[in-house]
């Protein structure tokens, strides 16, 4: 397929960010620590457990046997305690809405695979929001990336949602249920011995630009959720994501999305983009791209970086050389990225718990 001239243009700015940017290529990654190469090879494809309930408390599911995974990838170990793992559990198939209008689907609940590492945990907890616009079904192409996940110890769910105008999607639909999933997820990560005060919401490609407006925008969706709770991530990772709602190579995708082109939906457009907002509370973000990517320009993330760094966000843009839309997610880019922003989140967590602490203690004091 031959190369877009837009993409022939910005290749050469996509590689001199690289150069530009080569301090925020090392951002911090909290205390992710590198795995010695014998446990990477230790770290073997697997199959999931043989249980086939959810733990007590949470929604009965049925295990999907995994026949072959990727390894788990090298150099990363799980968050404060690595409970690696080369055969998570996959519960698949839980609803994490009520029932909604699907458009030409007519009513349907929501689908959310979720994969629980072995160990006692407790797990940092992800929502993986996956690419597209591709409607429900479209999470299969993660699976095997979410899997990678928790074998290295983070409870991942691994969610679609309404991202088809003819399937009653776009916006804020879309948005609506990506807050819904924020909630249940906190709402039964416990359940799964995981860690349901932090989440972090990790969105790949058009599941980038949902997760965008979710997280920056400091008033939260509501509406079609099971549970209440906060439906904003404490951390946001954008991977390869497509945050201009013009769309230029990606027009299309907002097309379906929105359910009519940049003209007849200007309206809407207006206010469904993530430079609407990063106006309010700041939590950590971090973006990741590939240099090599000619699905989604690279720049779309370094421009995102750009405005988030002007309003004093806590953001890092790691620009992954040579990397192409789907590479971005393998160990360097896509789960470095993921496991820095928990870390950063649990870390912001914990240090509100022990400064409220000492407020009650002043209070008390006093």
């Amino acid at each position: 397929m031959n190369r877009p001239d837009w993409m022939i243009r910005r290749r050469v700015l996509s590689l001199a960010v690289v150069v530009a940017l080569a301090a925020v290529v090392a951002y911090s990654l909290g205390t992710l620590v590198s795995a010695s190469s014998t446990s990477a090879a230790a770290a073997s494809a697997g199959t999931s457990s043989a249980a086939t309930t959810a733990p007590a408390g949470a929604p009965s599911a049925t295990v999907t046997p995994v026949a072959t995974r990727l390894a788990s990838p090298a150099g990363i170990v799980g968050i404060d305690v690595p409970y690696k793992s080369a055969t998570p559990t996959e519960y698949t198939g839980l609803s994490y809405t009520v029932p909604l209008d699907c458009g030409i689907l007519g009513t349907c609940t929501l689908p959310v695979d979720v994969y629980v590492p072995s160990g006692p945990g407790p797990y940092a907890t992800v929502v993986l929001l996956r690419g597209g616009p591709g409607g429900v079904g479209g999470r299969s192409y993660v699976a095997s990336w979410a899997y990678q996940l928790a074998a290295d110890g983070i409870l991942v769910y691994s969610i679609d949602i309404r991202d088809l105008a003819e399937e009653g999607g776009g916006y804020p639909q879309a948005m609506q249920d990506t807050a819904c999933a924020i909630r249940y997820a906190r709402a039964t990560a416990p359940s799964y011995n995981g860690d349901g005060s932090t989440v972090t919401l990790v969105g790949h490609s058009f599941g980038g630009y949902i997760g965008a407006i979710v997280a920056l925008n400091d008033v939260q969706y509501t509406g079609g959720c099971l549970y209440g709770g906060s439906g904003r991530p404490d951390a946001f990772v954008g991977l390869a994501g497509s945050y201009d709602v013009a769309g230029g190579g990606n027009a299309s995708d907002f097309t379906a999305f929105f359910g009519g082109d940049a003209t007849a939906t200007a309206s809407v457009r207006a206010i469904a983009t993530p430079y609407a907002y990063a106006t309010g509370s700041a939590i950590p973000v971090r973006l990741s791209a590939g240099t090599a990517d000619y699905t989604v320009d690279p720049i779309a993330s370094a421009d995102l970086y750009n405005f988030l760094l002007a309003r004093d966000w806590n953001v890092g843009l790691h620009m992954v050389v040579d990397a192409n839309h789907m590479t971005v997610l393998d160990p360097s880019g896509g789960e470095a990225a993921v496991f820095g922003a928990a870390q950063l989140a649990i870390d912001a967590s914990r240090a509100q718990a022990v400064d409220g602490a000492f407020q009650r203690a002043q209070v008390v004091q006093h």
